[in-house]
């Protein structure tokens, strides 16, 4: 199957895709130049398919293997443009920036939108396993769990597991198979919630209510903090707060105080003026030497 999405004007495909880490967790794979990003996405009724996508003159292109039914399609289509932020009007954000001489340039490169998931599921659970811990360890969490409970394609490649699988592992599992630590019981709940139509996350990508409310919502979760509640909402285009982690701060530090340790309320108030932008716009400035023009370079990789 081939499919052309219609992308927004101005849209930065290489800067979407490598806007942060989830292009390196499976079930992700990516071109090093960022031409192509490739996940497995599980459908209805079992099993999953293979999807790639890349950038053409009038949009963005899907491709997956074989002949799935009407109702994959849809599914595949709906998870790419979730997947690509597509629908995600980042308009109200560049014009934000657009004035102030540090961050003018996010708007002018077409840069604003990140890299999601194929489900707000996937996302939660990866930013739950992203806390307190180094990148690798996240890395190894996120292979386990997709490779022991994803949904598996034709060719034997597996998509990252549902919440109704993932419901049915005990919280030992969590603990000695995946190696969760602290967090197992707390994403055992969070399966379970979710699983059962308790929280319903997937709600939250066309949530119209406003975004403290939207943010109580997430931090009733269990394993969800104010850094997962604030990444979750930067990645739908409803920031608020900063989501500072020891990366951001120890990058801030390097790069307007020659490395010496600053205080968050000093990278609060240097970025206040763009009210609830402030954390966009500071993510994609720490980010900025990962890309030469449009193209990736090999500093995307020290998140790890």
């Amino acid at each position: 199957m081939r499919t052309l999405l219609n992308a927004p004007r101005g849209y930065a495909f290489r800067r979407t895709v490598y806007s942060h880490g989830w292009c390196d967790l499976p079930p992700f794979s990516v071109s090093e130049k960022g031409e192509w990003v490739a996940t497995i996405v599980a459908v209805p009724g079992g099993g999953a398919h293979r999807m790639t996508l890349h950038e053409e003159k009038d949009g963005v292109v899907l491709e997956t293997p074989g002949n799935p039914t009407i109702a994959a399609q849809r599914v595949l289509r709906a998870a790419a443009r979730r997947m690509l932020a597509l629908d995600l009007d980042v308009g109200a954000f560049h014009a934000a920036v657009a004035g102030d001489p540090r961050y003018a340039w996010i708007a002018e490169s077409g840069t604003g939108r990140f890299l999601r998931a194929p489900t707000m599921w996937e996302d939660v659970v990866k930013l739950v396993l992203t806390t307190n811990c180094s990148w690798a360890a996240t890395k190894k969490m996120v292979t386990t769990l997709v490779t022991r409970y994803g949904e598996p394609t034709a060719d034997g490649a597996r998509s990252f597991p549902t919440p109704e699988k993932l419901s049915r592992i005990r919280e030992t599992t969590y603990r000695n198979v995946v190696k969760a630590g602290y967090r197992s019981p707390l994403l055992a709940g969070l399966a379970k919630q979710v699983a059962s139509g308790k929280a319903n996350v997937a709600a939250w990508d066309a949530d119209t209510r406003g975004s403290e409310i939207i943010k109580k919502e997430m931090l009733a979760l269990p394993g969800v903090g104010p850094y997962v509640a604030e990444n979750l909402l930067k990645f739908i285009g409803r920031p608020q707060g900063l989501a500072l982690d020891s990366w951001v701060r120890a990058k801030y530090a390097r790069l307007h105080h020659g490395g010496r340790k600053v205080t968050d309320r000093t990278i609060h108030r240097s970025t206040a003026r763009l009210g609830a932008w402030a954390g966009l716009a500071l993510w994609f400035e720490m980010t900025r030497d990962w890309f030469d023009g449009d193209h990736p370079t090999a500093l995307w990789a020290t998140l790890s």
